[in-house]
């Protein structure tokens, strides 16, 4: 007897519905949306420093000044631009929209280990005598902000007032676009290179050693972010708050995040054929 398959048994009965393959057409018209969606990534992360080095200085002096602030915990660094943009909501009113004025007083301070990318940091207004009115304004906004019902939490936060010295300071720039890709390439590229540099100048972990900190400021018209490291007098930019080991031993917690920029940079110029 001659075996018959269930499958042929179909076949011969026509019972068997084929699998439609995408036509040449459809496939191509794939194919040129992923090439145009690689190539419009691939050039956001180029303009925004992809291929930059980042060239660090010693040379650098930190302004130092009054600082109005408010401090942001177990959130991710790369967050600093919006919340930058909330600050200058403070300071703008509806008959001066224009925030773009402010954006050389914004600063934020990292005083976690940056390579983690999440953490404690503050965000506000580096105040001196040429805009002393702008710290008044942020100041004043504690009690305006409380009565609105604005569901953000960081809008509700009070601003605080500190005092950040002007320092020797390593200094690096780095191409700034106000973004997403942006702040992954600060996060990964630029943060973990000025921590190896202050790891390899500081002396951290030993009785008279520094401390970690970074501090930055970004300018949208310029495209460039200027990133400080002090050199001395670190623990004066905590600000009266723990250091991170103090932290984490009294519960403090925070996620971490790690990705190697290294390997990617690598795979996305293999990518577009450039190794």
């Amino acid at each position: 007897m001659v075996g018959v398959s269930y499958h042929e048994l179909n076949a011969m009965s026509g019972n068997v519905q084929k699998t439609e393959r995408h036509t040449a057409g459809e496939r191509k018209q794939f194919l040129v949306v992923c090439v145009v969606g690689v190539a419009v990534l691939l050039n956001a992360f180029i303009g925004a420093g992809l291929m930059e080095p980042v060239m660090i200085r010693d040379d650098g002096i930190y302004p130092g000044g009054d600082f109005v602030y408010k401090m942001v915990e177990d959130k991710d660094y790369s967050s600093t631009g919006g919340l930058w943009r909330l600050v200058r909501g403070d300071l703008t009113t509806a008959q001066e929209p224009d925030d773009s004025k402010f954006d050389d007083d914004l600063y934020s301070v990292y005083i976690d280990k940056p390579e983690g990318c999440m953490g404690r940091f503050f965000v506000g207004l580096l105040s001196g005598p040429r805009n002393a009115d702008l710290k008044q304004k942020l100041l004043q906004s504690n009690v305006d902000n409380k009565m609105k019902t604005n569901e953000n939490e960081f809008i509700k936060m009070e601003y605080d007032l500190g005092d950040l010295p002007s320092v020797r300071s390593a200094v690096a720039t780095f191409p700034f676009t106000d973004g997403f890709v942006s702040g992954l390439l600060h996060n990964y590229k630029v943060f973990p290179a000025l921590a190896k540099y202050a790891r390899a100048n500081l002396n951290l972990g030993t009785e008279n050693g520094g401390k970690l900190v970074i501090s930055t400021t970004c300018n949208r018209e310029k495209q460039m972010c200027t990133h400080y490291v002090p050199m001395i007098q670190g623990e004066k930019f905590l600000m009266g708050h723990s250091d991170t080991e103090e932290y984490l031993k009294n519960g403090g917690d925070f996620e971490s995040i790690s990705v190697d920029l290294q390997k990617t940079i690598k795979g996305l110029k293999k990518m577009v054929g450039m190794n």
